[in-house]
């Protein structure tokens, strides 16, 4: 039985330059640049997330808030200007690096993560999780900070490739198509190369990154606890926040996608490998038949979903 609900989102062809995570390059390093030339250390405590400062903060929001909605005049404005403030120091606290070492990490991990995921989302929606990883992290912080001092400053984009790596985890690892499989049932007669997969170059193997990425923070808390122990740039409450945040979004924009959330990863898998194969020119049922072989699933159950998803979404 196919699925009633019409997806709202369009999950279309994703061969595109993952442009929102050079973005993501460019702003760390620009802004290395910019705090390298007013001394790393002073601006990043100047301008990132010192524990003492937010708290006061958060507790004016609140009273702000508490105040515009009892109709006090002149509250909506302040509370306005003090949430910019904390948008602000949310910015320069994701994107701060204190030394090359750093620098490079980040960008690194950022490109890894981001370019990916990317091109299985899209830019819009890609920049749209950004933006709301920037600022759903950091009020966590405050949760923790109580055994690290008011005086901590946490910087980084810790938070924010949290929120990748979570996302990333929406959807099931690739499985490569073997081509000459397809080749030789047909006499290698009428099959034809596929086109060169843009995406190629940008998937990775998350349990490999992420391992990696654990070491990489792991190193730099063992390094800043030496030489700057009031910095920190790890926090396990808003790590795992920010872990479900882009998990929870991008399966919403599954579900919206395909009308399912329990195998709407594994259903869009199917239907990209599907019109994959379709390139070889070996034709519908050879096509359902090799994306069964490949997933592991009934040849029943990738009909249904191929059948369900014409004319709803196009993959590729």
């Amino acid at each position: 039985m196919t699925n009633s609900i019409k997806p709202k989102i369009q999950f279309e062809p994703q061969q595109i330059l993952p442009i929102g995570s050079y973005m993501l390059v460019f702003i760390c390093a620009f802004m290395f640049w910019q705090s390298a030339t007013a001394g790393n250390d002073s601006w990043i405590m100047r301008n990132c997330f010192v524990v003492k400062d937010m708290s006061e903060l958060f507790q004016g929001l609140q009273a702000l808030l508490t105040a515009t909605f009892s109709g006090r005049a002149g509250a909506s404005e302040l509370f306005l200007s003090n949430l910019g403030k904390f948008m602000a120091v949310a910015f320069n606290s994701t994107f701060a690096s204190l030394d090359r070492v750093q620098v490079f990490g980040n960008v690194y991990f950022l490109y890894v993560f981001g370019a990916g995921l990317e091109q299985r989302i899209g830019n819009g929606r890609f920049i749209l999780l950004v933006l709301l990883s920037l600022f759903v992290p950091w009020p966590f912080v405050l949760f923790e900070s109580g055994k690290l001092g008011l005086n901590a400053c946490y910087f980084g984009p810790f938070f924010l490739l949290c929120t990748l790596l979570g996302a990333t985890f929406v959807f099931p690892p690739e499985r490569k198509i073997n081509t000459e499989w397809f080749k030789s049932s047909r006499g290698n007669i009428f099959a034809t190369e596929p086109r060169a997969d843009m995406t190629a170059k940008y998937q990775f193997k998350p349990t490999f990154f992420m391992g990696l990425f654990i070491c990489y923070e792991g190193f730099m808390v063992w390094l800043l606890s030496h030489s700057h122990p009031e910095l920190k740039v790890v926090g396990i409450i808003p790590g795992v926040a920010a872990l479900l945040t882009g998990y929870i979004i991008v399966s919403v924009l599954v579900w919206s996608a395909t009308g399912s959330l329990k195998d709407g990863p594994l259903r869009l898998m199917a239907v990209k490998m599907y019109n994959d194969i379709l390139k070889l020119d070996v034709g519908h049922e050879m096509a359902i038949k090799g994306t069964s072989m490949a997933l592991g699933l009934p040849p029943e159950r990738i009909r249904e979903w191929i059948t369900a998803q014409r004319g709803k979404m196009s993959i590729s």
